[in-house]
């Protein structure tokens, strides 16, 4: 029987699986039995640095498991479905939908975003939260309408991705409580509390929130053992966690700028792993938890022929067995701001502005690593000197980096994504409260660790966009490895992803896209019959760099005589500048007349793109001087005056 130990996070506890007992100052503490499948675990937490065993904890762990029958610990039935859809739909649906608010629709416009991915296949739609597709629909609360809009138009639009833009209150994350027996909602304090923020509720949209996400009807969504999301993603959701107008046009920009991007910088990886655990730990006898253990695994199983920069802890009485570079910010932070990383991941401590290093840095001659021995310094903060000229995809193991709530620490993982200059990630996926993992983690193992790494695993293996990277690991996760735990439904709430759930790593070539744009004005006034008048107006690229236009004159108003010079025009590149078009036009000989019409200018490759210039022309009534009472004589009489009715044109 093999003996895995996997790791729980609460703000602290050690549970082992074995018999035995646990010294924490001088306090012995029971250890519980469990088997979970062929094997033994033991569950730990991911946690914020500082933490500390308390007795209370281990009480509410033991009224657990003894409490909870062996029937909850069983998985839900799975639905049978298979509602994954390929990558670009019919054009008459919509396929992308972004939800947000009227407030904030002008951030999005605003942005590249929408044509980028317009032009790569998608059908984009925004539905603001006032909108009548959610307005209508059912629920207790705006959430579960949303949720009931996107289950109906599901089917209608054929809806792949879900960008939800707007803070975890404009555009409610649903709350979630995986430990049954505890429904304190701690979300001032977060961390304090049961609740987990997620987006995986608008993901699972199987069946009815009665019939799934609350099925006892409780109104505490997604208990383990008392409620039944089947957690198979219908649609893959990402957030940009702002209502800052600002921020969001930023996240957009800067996601179409690296997914424009085919750069072979994006095969570098950059991982960090710090210490979860010291081996014996306050007198544990579990074996030491090091992040760069899995993070090793990961390199080894899924990145032949990347190029991988790694850093582990070097420093303290325990060092890591993975002689990797020394692990510090100046180190971190400077490889990150200098390289080119198309991939980030760490594991660590962490709380919601820093990840933290845990060194042993001194001992009271027992040769045991206790807590007052114990430093934790910062890896990376919500101050720490990024930029985001080649901003990164990251996955980011450790304890409330995705808090998404306001509070007076920070939001290290929001920042990461939406604040100018600092954001080295295009998207991030952490955790909004306490990941579970391993202790000697394998693939198999389940937990945290694995969720990280399947999601590596589908998203460089398999080439899958973000979103169905992350979705697609963790239903797999629950699938092969779960723990029959309420950890586990904890660790499937708890990863979210913050950015576009389409973005693809590698990115997207499309061919430099001319734009076709023409200025100036063709306007006179005053003109005589079959007089002569010149004007001119400009063509220009204002598309893609080095993309080459195709242009002609199509068409131009049937009145008077025209001569345009030149009439078309080849291969003109942004950089070329515009094109002067030359005007010649005989007037009309009708007089006291206005005529109008235009001049339509096409890409020759592409007749949806085109421009035009309208076009006036008036004459007079007569000439300047035809209010002489001679000349009104001679129009009166010009039968009399042949010769001068000529030579005056009358």
């Amino acid at each position: 029987m093999k003996k895995v130990i996997v790791i729980f996070c609460m703000n602290i506890l050690i549970i082992s699986i074995f018999l035995g007992n646990i010294v924490t100052g001088n306090n012995s503490i029971e250890f519980f039995s469990s088997q979970i499948g062929n094997e033994n675990v033991i569950i730990v937490p991911i946690s914020s640095p500082s933490i500390n065993i308390k007795s209370n904890d281990i009480n509410e762990i033991h009224q657990i498991f003894n409490t909870v029958s062996s029937d909850d610990f069983k998985l839900h039935n799975k639905y049978e479905n298979s509602k994954v859809k390929s990558l670009h739909q019919s054009r008459e649906t919509y396929d992308f939908v972004i939800i947000t608010t009227e407030e904030l629709s002008d951030a999005i416009t605003s942005s590249d975003f929408i044509d980028w991915k317009t032009r790569i296949g998608y059908s984009v739609k925004i539905v603001l939260k006032t909108d009548t597709e959610i307005t209508s629909q059912s629920g207790k609360d705006l959430s579960e309408r949303i949720r009931n809009f996107l289950r109906e138009y599901n089917s209608i639009w054929g809806i792949q991705y879900v960008l939800i833009v707007g803070d975890y209150q404009t555009i409610p994350m649903r709350y979630c409580y995986p430990d049954p027996t505890n429904h304190y909602n701690g979300s001032g304090s977060p961390g304090t509390g049961g609740e987990i923020p997620t987006d995986y509720y608008y993901a699972d949209l199987t069946a009815s929130d009665a019939d799934s996400w609350d099925s006892d009807g409780d109104g505490y969504y997604g208990e383990y053992g008392h409620d039944n999301p089947d957690f198979e993603a219908e649609v893959y959701v990402g957030r940009l966690p702002t209502s800052i107008s600002s921020r969001i046009t930023y996240a957009l920009d800067k996601t179409v700028i690296f997914e424009k991007n085919t750069g072979i910088w994006k095969d570098t990886v950059l991982h960090a792993g710090a210490f979860y655990y010291f081996t014996n730990e306050d007198n544990s006898g579990n074996p030491a938890m090091d992040a760069a253990r899995a993070l090793n695994i990961i390199e080894q199983d899924l990145m032949g022929g990347l190029t991988i920069t790694h850093f582990s802890e070097q420093e303290g009485l325990e060092k890591s067995a993975y002689n990797w570079s020394a692990l510090n910010q100046n180190a971190f932070i400077g490889a990150w701001r200098d390289g080119t990383f198309g991939i980030v991941n760490w594991g660590s401590h962490a709380y919601m502005n820093r990840a933290a290093r845990k060194v042993w840095d001194w001992d009271d001659g027992d040769g045991v690593p206790e807590s007052h021995e114990i430093i934790w310094p910062d890896f990376i903060t919500d101050h720490s000197n990024l930029d985001d000229d080649y901003p990164s995809i990251v996955f980011a193991v450790g304890c409330l980096i995705g808090t998404p709530e306001k509070n007076a620490y920070g939001n290290l993982g929001i920042d990461l994504v939406t604040k100018p200059d600092y954001g080295s990630a295009v998207t991030i996926i952490s955790s909004t409260r306490t990941p579970y993992g391993a202790l000697n983690w394998m693939p198999e193992s389940g937990g945290a660790e694995s969720i990280s790494y399947e999601f590596n695993r589908f998203m460089i293996n398999d080439s899958k966009p973000v979103g169905e990277a992350l979705y697609n690991s963790k239903y797999y996760c629950t699938e092969n490895y779960g723990w029959n735990l309420w950890y586990e439904y904890n660790n499937l709430y708890i990863f979210n992803l913050y950015g576009d759930p389409s973005l693809v790593r590698e990115g997207i070539y499309v061919s430099p896209h001319p734009d076709l744009e023409c200025e100036g004005s063709l306007s006179w006034s005053k003109v005589s019959p079959r007089a002569t008048i010149t004007g001119s107006f400009t063509v220009k690229n204002i598309g893609d760099s080095k993309s080459l236009l195709n242009w002609t004159i199509e068409s131009y108003p049937s009145w008077g005589l025209w001569t345009l010079t030149p009439l078309n025009g080849q291969n003109l590149t942004p950089e070329d500048g515009p094109v002067t078009v030359h005007v010649e036009v005989t007037a009309p000989e009708d007089k006291n007349s206005k005529f109008e019409g235009e001049i339509k200018v096409v890409n020759s490759n592409d007749s949806t793109d085109f421009d035009i210039i309208r076009v006036y022309l008036k004459t007079p009534k007569n000439k300047a001087f035809n209010i002489n009472p001679f000349i009104r004589c001679l129009e009166r009489y010009q039968h009399l005056f042949p010769i001068l009715r000529y030579l005056l044109r009358l």
